[in-house]
């Protein structure tokens, strides 16, 4: 970054003079074959003349003015749902609200999606009001208000997906002997249009040589972003395993729509439902009158919430009901709460919590019911590529 002095003081009848605080003169310029500057006021001298830098952006860096005026050098990851990831050498990977971003000076060509489904490729600009891009059929500028996303553009498919990988672990010896495994997996794949998760807890627990957990909890969702607001859920759904649930098998595929509530820096609160959904139960040991397996329809309806408090403390929060009409015992629900903090990177420390619920669990052949309600809390580490 270079600086260099305006040769011409500015007179103090100026159309822009400064406020109480430092402001940017607007100069939404970039050429094929220049680097972006920007003209920083910054104060007037004795004289009244207003004391001006040009900052020239010349390095292969993004870089970006946030809110309070300061400028950040690293690489923009990407922003969606009103969040942008930027991360740097100095300060690592933040999470900042993209309302409050003044500039984006970016000399790598990103991927920039728009609310009516166009894309952008190139090094660009983006000031309070505009997005100028340098495509490789010339300039393209359109309004800030119509920008929907921002992906990092490359050609290697690896930079589209992101895993995480949680562990827990807990255990007595002595008088008693209690041993319970908690492994939880996520791999996600996101592009400008569209996102793919699938996720996986799986809980093993044995006291005293007894069995005492089994349940395996699997989850998949593919969204296509067709507004700034609402996205379509061409696939989504669980599969369930729970030998103390007496499940051996609970598939739930459905399709719906989800909306946007709420995006801000703080909080990401999403709403989605599937109107028609098919569930089907298979169970491991049931009674004599009991029909197994079963098929229904059923509805879902599913929230889920991200609050960061900070930029190191994040709080994932989800409720899933699936309302099945057809038997409507069979209506189950899946809440889940993930609070972690940052220790590196890389390395998170977690606190998770799972609750399960059947509406009327299904009796054994031995005449034994399962308890409607089912708890789990787990304490663990969890890795984060991507």
């Amino acid at each position: 970054m270079a600086f260099a002095q305006v040769e011409e003081p500015v007179p103090a009848d100026d159309p822009h003079p400064p406020d109480a605080a430092p402001q940017d003169v607007p100069r939404a310029e970039l050429g094929k074959d220049e680097v972006p500057t920007t003209t920083v006021v910054v104060g007037e001298d004795e004289a009244g003349l207003i004391q001006a830098y040009t900052i020239e952006f010349g390095d292969e860096k993004d870089w970006v003015r946030l809110a309070s005026g300061e400028w950040l050098r690293g690489n923009i990851e990407r922003m969606r749902d009103g969040s942008m990831e930027f991360n740097s050498d100095e300060i690592k990977l933040i999470t900042y609200d993209w309302k409050k971003v003044k500039e984006l000076h970016s000399p790598r060509a990103n991927t920039y999606n728009f609310t009516d489904g166009s894309d952008l490729v190139g090094p660009a600009m983006i000031n309070e009001e505009f997005v100028v891009v340098q495509t490789v059929d010339g300039m393209v500028t359109r309004p800030r208000v119509e920008l929907q996303a921002i992906i990092e553009h490359t050609r290697r498919e690896r930079n589209y997906w992101s895993t995480v990988l949680r562990l827990g672990l807990t255990g007595h010896a002595g008088n008693t002997e209690n041993l319970t495994f908690n492994a939880y997996w996520q791999l996600v794949r996101e592009d400008t249009l569209t996102r793919a998760a699938l996720t996986y807890d799986g809980t093993f627990g044995k006291a005293t040589r007894a069995e005492v957990a089994n349940r395996h909890l699997a989850g998949g969702d593919v969204d296509i972003f067709v507004h700034p607001i609402i996205y379509v859920k061409a696939l989504t759904g669980q599969l369930l395993y729970d030998k103390f649930q007496n499940i051996r098998l609970r598939a739930t595929p459905a399709a719906g729509v989800g909306f946007h509530l709420i995006t801000t820096y703080v909080v990401n609160w999403d709403l989605e439902f599937a109107p028609a959904g098919y569930q089907y139960l298979s169970l491991l040991d049931p009674a004599a009158a009991v029909e197994n397996p079963q098929s229904d329809g059923y509805m879902m309806f599913r929230m889920f919430a991200d609050i960061d408090f900070t930029d190191d403390i994040q709080l994932l929060l989800e409720w899933r009901t699936n309302l099945v009409y057809t038997t409507i015992g069979n209506t189950n629900h899946v809440g889940s709460l993930d609070f972690t903090v940052r220790v590196t990177t890389l390395l998170h420390l977690n606190t998770s919590f799972l609750y399960l619920r059947t509406e009327d669990p299904f009796p054994r052949s031995d005449g034994t019911v399962p308890k409607k309600n089912d708890y789990q809390i787990v304490f663990g580490v969890s890795l984060r590529i991507g």
